[in-house]
């Protein structure tokens, strides 16, 4: 299992003290996958937030009836599963293994719970989150507005 020390490159946990790693690491279930296995599926229950230990991992959307869009790869010290955090809500997105994965994953009921409980562990880690998102949101908008201007039908006449 994996100690404070293992969670130096996962900047969403910078500035968390040890203790209450050691607490958050008590939550999280090590998960290993295999080159092609899905680690979470589109619209299934959104049940975990999980840290990429090892390997890497494709953030994919399926689209009808064949089509596959990749959004981008995951790297050791990534986070995903954010939607884990609200209960009810389902995966945005498929995280299929490009190769061997080792991930941790926490339930975020839990996680939840711990960033209730622990306010120097849940007001680091949700600006982390927040500086994570807005910088994902950034990404994907600078990505649309590049598609947007490709697009034939949308060229200067």
């Amino acid at each position: 299992m994996p100690t404070p020390p293992d969670l130096i490159n996962f900047q969403i946990l910078a500035g968390i003290p040890d203790p209450l790693l050691e607490r958050f690491l008590a939550l999280a279930v090590p998960r290993d996958f295999g080159p092609g296995d899905t680690i979470h599926e589109r619209g299934q229950p959104a049940e975990h937030f999980s840290l990429l230990l090892d390997g890497k991992a494709l953030l994919q959307v399926r689209l009808p009836p064949d089509i596959i869009v990749s959004l981008g790869s995951l790297n050791p010290g990534y986070c995903f599963g954010f939607s884990a955090l609200t209960p009810g809500e389902v995966h945005d997105h498929t995280v299929v293994a490009a190769r061997a994965c080792r991930t941790l994953a926490v339930p975020g009921t839990a996680l939840v719970g711990l960033i209730q409980d622990a306010p120097a562990f849940g007001v680091p880690f949700l600006l982390a989150m927040y500086r994570l998102v807005n910088d994902r949101l950034t990404l994907r908008t600078s990505q649309f507005l590049t598609l947007l201007t490709r697009h034939p039908d949308l060229s200067p006449a």
